[in-house]
């Protein structure tokens, strides 16, 4: 079969799966290329942005040196089908809420687009992602790597990976377990600051845990309602205290796709064999009573 045929086949079979996983949005699609705009069929607001494009031509920022070379040093037992050239990576350019719509479930529809997708081998992205707090944004990839009991941002709990994530882990372990006194000590300007905005707090408590205290102070502030001059500012001091802190964190990231038996994914069809191994024990088991 000629390349421009193969081509032709997967470009039906993504316009499938997207009409098939996205049912219920309104789906917008570049006529020049495999560009998708995802958006809430209520409010209409735009909820996911993404395009299929060849490995080679995946953003540069993804990675600090060439692509190829890389991917198979960070992903080294990763297959590739050399039948298919083009389209085997889903870009995602923007992800945001969007009305009911969370950013957990659209990741969820995301991944289920891409297994759904044989020749799809990876899912790629640049790490944009914030919060809003009385119309404050603070940057989420940085709160997560403070606050989360992994150490690991959003998109890390969600299988995303830079080439450095393992470099990035070991020096935010130190930063995150780091006494907070000794950090304000050498950082007066900053210190006078949190110790005025947030007088009750332990600074003999780790970077994390101080971190953390914070941050459950102002979760429950409102996204865009109008808020009082005390939680703006406490929403100020976190952000000039998380960029003070300064976390490693390279951006791009990469996930590579599982795909499992009969279309499932390779977690899927493990437990499928173990049911299956299970279920040949208990008969061998029941025949040898007999």
């Amino acid at each position: 079969m000629q390349q421009q045929q193969i081509l032709e086949q997967q470009k039906q079979t993504i316009r499938d799966a997207v009409q098939r996983v996205f049912k219920g949005f309104i789906i917008k699609k570049d006529f020049s290329n495999e560009e998708y705009e995802i958006m809430d069929a209520i409010t209409r607001k735009s909820c996911l942005q993404f395009k299929f494009v060849a490995l080679e031509l995946v953003p540069v920022q993804l990675v600090p040196l060439q692509l190829v070379p890389v991917q198979q040093k960070h992903y080294p037992a990763l297959p590739h089908n050399p039948k298919y050239k083009d389209l085997t990576v889903l870009h995602i350019s923007s992800l945001s809420k969007c009305g009911a719509n969370s950013g957990n479930m659209l990741l969820r529809l995301v991944d289920e687009l891409a297994k759904s997708i044989p020749f799809v081998e990876h899912i790629t992205l640049m790490d944009a992602s914030n919060i809003k707090k009385c119309n404050k944004r603070i940057n989420l990839a940085d709160l997560r790597i403070l606050t989360s009991e992994t150490g690991e941002s959003w998109y890390n709990h969600w299988g995303y990976k830079s080439v450095k994530h393992a470099e990035n882990m070991n020096i935010n372990s130190e930063i995150r377990n780091e006494n907070m006194k000794n950090f304000l000590d050498i950082n007066p300007l900053l210190k006078s600051n949190v110790m005025r905005v947030f007088p009750e707090l332990d600074t003999n408590d780790t970077v994390h845990k101080y971190v953390k205290t914070i941050y459950d102070q102002i979760r429950s502030f409102p996204e865009e309602d109008e808020c009082d001059d005390e939680q703006i500012e406490k929403i100020q001091t976190l952000q000039m205290l998380i960029d003070k802190l300064s976390v490693e964190y390279f951006k791009g990231l990469i996930k590579t796709v599982e795909h499992g038996l009969h279309g499932g994914s390779k977690r899927s069809a493990t437990k499928r064999s173990a049911k299956k191994q299970s279920e040949k024990k208990r008969k061998t088991n029941k025949s040898r009573r007999r």
